[in-house]
Parts: structure tokens; C-alpha cells; sequence
């Protein structure tokens, strides 16, 4: 699908647009089929023009109920935060406790995911300092924003948004697997607004771009699948995967299942705001930074280069697994799964070369990739020996200063 069709596909309005423009076609056909009758006394340009014009009809009028639909759902489910304009379009924040001396959390879900996805890990900890949600442009209650959809745009959009909110920081940012990308590239950003980063299970660009089994091209397919499901929403087609992906054995289940648990409070708002095309359509454009199309242009200001955030705390979070579990399941030839189990295995720590003050941590034996999940407590006590960590200092640095 050509990308330049995402804005208006994300735009609540988008599938009536498309029903007119169908419309209009149907008119034409019509039209000319009037002119050239005596010409084609079959009449097929007036037979198409009908079918055409039927086919109109249908799609909006499921473009309409779509709309009705989303609609409804976003009058049952308005945002907890404020809506926090940052040029032109508005993103949602939900900021919460207080920091007194310490730093703020803010917390970036993997994928490209609504800030309410690690909603579980922000309600434990807002009591006891500031802590912060928020939705990536075209994600839970935020507006579509610009396309197309970059990691580096998103960054600068964070940044604006914590300012334009009041937000003053310092900052440590939580980010897991492709959220940690976003986290790192904030910081490197803006290291004096960032006190440290806590990568959980980051995903590196490595991963993507060189990855022996699931590289650029297996991005392509979660491109095609986001577009395919932010056309069924548009239409009213759409069903969530991860319902059935819910009820079904393996690891995958089980995690979705323990997810749900979780967000049990924020679950409804959350299935809301995933009925929105937005979401699909700002997911499909920021997987193709990764692509052949785009990844050349875009590397420079995705990776984060080894010393890029000086003497930074960088906190790496990763299972203690063997990667072998990861490539077993994909039936590759032996070679290359031992080539593979080395990269996953390497390419894990590879934002410990990103500052010099890097320390890496593993989670808890058993648990994998979607440790948030599994172990959520974990995770609260890393970040709270963080802010621990990180409050003597201030109080150090504080005691130092001249009244």
C-alpha cells in the first residue's frame, strides 16, 4: 500500500472518503455509459457504473457504522491525562505522584504500543515518586500526527510534549524492547534532562536490520499485517488477534494472559483506543524505518553509536536465557541456528557499550522477553534501586550548593 495513503486512512473520516471517492467513480462510469450507448448498445460502461455505485454504498455505510463505533468508544473511554498540543496535534500524558528531589519514570511499552501497556508498572510506583504514561502519536488517545512514523520524529515529539506539559524532569526512562529504542535515542537527545536509562530487553537496531532469522524483511510482514488491520477497523471488519493469541497454549498465551490480569483496570480503555485505525496505520509506517526502502536514510539518526551517552547510568535488563528457545521453533538448518543464537545472544548486550557507566542485569531464571510481564516486581525493584541510587545523589549534589 503506498504510504502516502496513511494520513487519510488514519483519520476518523478516512473510509467515508474512500466510499465517496467510489461514489464518483460510479458517477462517471454512468455518465460516460449515457454518451456511448448508441455506440455499445450492451451497455457494459452502465452495468459497471451500477455495480460500482452498489459497491459504494456498502463500503459507506460500513465506513459510517465503523466511524458510529469508534465514536462511541471514545466517549465511553476519555483519557486519564490531558491532551498536550506539540505542534499542530495533540498527545495524551498521564503524569502522576510526586518526584520531590528525585527524578520522574516514564515508561515506554514495546512495539509501538499505548502508553497504558505498562499501565501495571506506572500504578505501583506513582505513590512514591512522579511517574509518566503517554501515547506515541496515532496510539491510544493520541492524534495521528505527521507520517510518516520515525523513531527520531517520536523522540523530538517526546521531548516537546515534557516540556509543553510542564514535565521539567530529570528523567529516567524505562523503555521495553522497541520501546528501549525510543529511550536511548531520547537520551542521547537530551542528556541533561535525563538522569538515567533503564533498557528492558531493548530492542538494538541490530536487531532488525542484521538479524539471521527475523531481519528487515520479516518487518515487512508486520507492515502488511497492520495495514490489512487498519483497513478491517476502518470497515468494521476488525477483530483483535490477541483474543484468540489469548486463549491459545505456549509461551505467547500465557504472557498475553498474565498481561490481561495486569491491565484488568485499564483493559477496556485499552481495547478502545486498539479499535482506532491510527494505531495500525502509525505501526505499519514505524516498522519501515527498518526496510530497504528507508533504513539507509534513516540509520544515522536511529542508532544510538557506542559512547553516545558519556557516563549516562544505563541500566541492561535481560533474561538469562539461552537463545536457542528463540530459533528452535523456526526449523533452521543447524549452521545457520548457531549463527543466529550467537547474534540474539550478542546483539542483547549491545547497548552496554552506549555510556561507560552501563551495568548489566538479569531477570529472574525462567522468565523471557516479556519479563514485564512475568515479573513485574522485578522490574519495580531494579527502578527502585535506581531512584534510590540516583535521590543520594541529589541529595549529595544538594547539600553541596550554596543556600
Amino acid at each position: 500500500m503506498p504510504t502516502s495513503f496513511y494520513p487519510l486512512l488514519s483519520h476518523p473520516l478516512g473510509g467515508v472518503v474512500i466510499g465517496l471517492a467510489v461514489a464518483a467513480i460510479s458517477v462517471i462510469l454512468l455518465v460516460y455509459s449515457r454518451h456511448v450507448r448508441a455506440e455499445q448498445p450492451t451497455g457494459q460502461a452502465g452495468l459497471a457504473g451500477v455495480l460500482v455505485g452498489a459497491f459504494a454504498v456498502f463500503v459507506l455505510i460500513a465506513a459510517a457504522m465503523s466511524m458510529i463505533e469508534i465514536r462511541r468508544l471514545a466517549e465511553a473511554h476519555p483519557p486519564p491525562g490531558t491532551l498536550v498540543d506539540v505542534g499542530g496535534y495533540r498527545m495524551h500524558i498521564l503524569a502522576e505522584g510526586d518526584a520531590g528531589s528525585g527524578p520522574t519514570v516514564i515508561w515506554i511499552p514495546g512495539g509501538h504500543a499505548q502508553g497504558l501497556a505498562l499501565y501495571h508498572l506506572h500504578a505501583a510506583i506513582r505513590h512514591e515518586t512522579r511517574s509518566i504514561l503517554f501515547d506515541r502519536p496515532g496510539t491510544g488517545w493520541s492524534d495521528p500526527g505527521p507520517f510518516p512514523r520515525r523513531t527520531a520524529t517520536e523522540a523530538v515529539e517526546l521531548a516537546t510534549l515534557l516540556e509543553n506539559a510542564g514535565e521539567e524532569g530529570p528523567f529516567v526512562l524505562a523503555g521495553h524492547s522497541y520501546g528501549g529504542l525510543l529511550a536511548a535515542n531520547f537520551a542521547r537527545r537530551h542528556p541533561e534532562r535525563t538522569a538515567a536509562v533503564v533498557l528492558l530487553d531493548a530492542s538494538p537496531p541490530d536487531a532488525f536490520i542484521y538479524a539471521p532469522a527475523y531481519g528487515a524483511a520479516a518487518l515487512d510482514g508486520l507492515v502488511r499485517d497492520a495495514e490489512q488491520q487498519g483497513l478491517d477497523k476502518i470497515f468494521g471488519g476488525w477483530t483483535n488477534p490477541e483474543l484468540a493469541m489469548a486463549e491459545a497454549e505456549g509461551e505467547i498465551g500465557e504472557v498475553l494472559r498474565k498481561q490481561r490480569a495486569l491491565l484488568a483496570d485499564v483493559g477496556e480503555a485499552m481495547a478502545a483506543n486498539a479499535r482506532r485505525p491510527a494505531a495500525s496505520f502509525a505501526t505499519a509506517s514505524i516498522f519501515q524505518e527498518f526496510s530497504a526502502d528507508f533504513v539507509s536514510a534513516a540509520a544515522p539518526d536511529l542508532v544510538v553509536y557506542d559512547g553516545e551517552l558519556g557516563d549516562l547510568p544505563v541500566l541492561v535488563v535481560i533474561p538469562d536465557e539461552d537463545a536457542s528457545g528463540i530459533i528452535e521453533p523456526l526449523g533452521m538448518e543447524e549452521a545457520a541456528a548457531r549463527r543466529a543464537v550467537n547474534f540474539f545472544e550478542r546483539v542483547r548486550v549491545r547497548y552496554l557499550e552506549v555510556s561507560s557507566d552501563t551495568r548489566l542485569i538479569h531477570t529472574p531464571p525462567g522468565t523471557g522477553h516479556n519479563y514485564p510481564y512475568e515479573t513485574p516486581e522485578f522490574v519495580l525493584e531494579v527502578v527502585r534501586q535506581l531512584l534510590a541510587e540516583l535521590g543520594g545523589e541529589s541529595e549529595a549534589g544538594d547539600a553541596e550548593c550554596p543556600a
